[in-house]
């Protein structure tokens, strides 16, 4: 078998085949042109969504200002539980307290080893001279 030959001189172009279906829509194009205005709702339309309307706000702002009052009134009546009853020892930790002492003292302790190698350092220094 010997060497492949060389290829041919390309053909003519081939005539185009059918239009393809149209694929799923992507962007939007530009935004057409506002339509007229439409005929606004006159006011006895409005009036009945505006009374509901108004209601539903009072019946928030009731509800707010109960839930105000009762807030306070808890407030105020766990404040006069605690002004009537003594109950600063029952809220002291003795656990926190003693952890608090101990952490006081390892600090002046790290604190004293700190001052201690300063100076030992100056001591060194001072006899080399």
């Amino acid at each position: 078998m010997g060497p492949p030959g060389k290829p041919g001189p390309q053909g003519k172009r081939g005539e185009a085949g059918p239009q393809g279906k149209p694929g799923a829509r992507g962007e939007a194009g530009p935004r057409g042109e506002p339509g007229p205005a439409g005929q606004l709702p006159s006011i006895e339309q409005m009036i009945p969504w505006l009374h509901s309307l108004f209601e539903a706000f009072e019946d928030y702002r009731r509800e707010q200002q109960f839930n105000d009052h009762e807030t306070a009134e808890r407030e105020a009546s766990t404040q006069a539980a605690l002004t009537e009853h003594d109950f600063a020892d029952m809220f002291v930790d003795e656990e926190l307290e003693d952890e608090e002492r101990r952490k006081k003292k390892k600090k002046k302790k790290d604190k004293k080893k700190k001052d201690k190698k300063k100076n030992k350092h100056r001591d060194e220094d001072w006899h080399e001279d």
